[in-house]
């Protein structure tokens, strides 16, 4: 299991519409199988919303984000993590094994 840290979408249960189509988000830990990952990618759209102020000030205005979908028994889930997609690759791949000849 690894270790990272989740963009989470912070909800009060009102429609959208109440909170001014703005919704806020906090920071959770998260630890995912490295062996359910199915795609890693950017996920740029996060970078504006932390532009925008709508993110915890703990985080600068130079980080990334990476979508994360993992196979759940079938069912595909996807998390944004905070980091950039190579780092969080990186973080994922962390294994001794090599392929000689492929």
């Amino acid at each position: 299991m690894i270790k990272f840290v989740e963009v989470v979408g912070d909800t009060d249960f009102r429609p959208p519409a109440a909170l001014g189509g703005h919704p806020r988000f906090s920071l959770e830990e998260l630890w995912l199988n490295p062996d359910a990952v199915v795609k890693v990618q950017s996920a740029r759209a996060y970078k504006q919303i932390l532009l925008d102020g709508r993110m915890p000030t703990e985080l600068d205005k130079n980080h990334s984000f990476t979508s994360i979908t993992l196979n759940n028994g079938g069912l595909l889930e996807t998390h944004v993590v905070v980091g950039a997609p190579d780092a969080v690759a990186t973080k994922l791949n962390r294994t001794t094994k090599v392929l000689l000849k492929g």
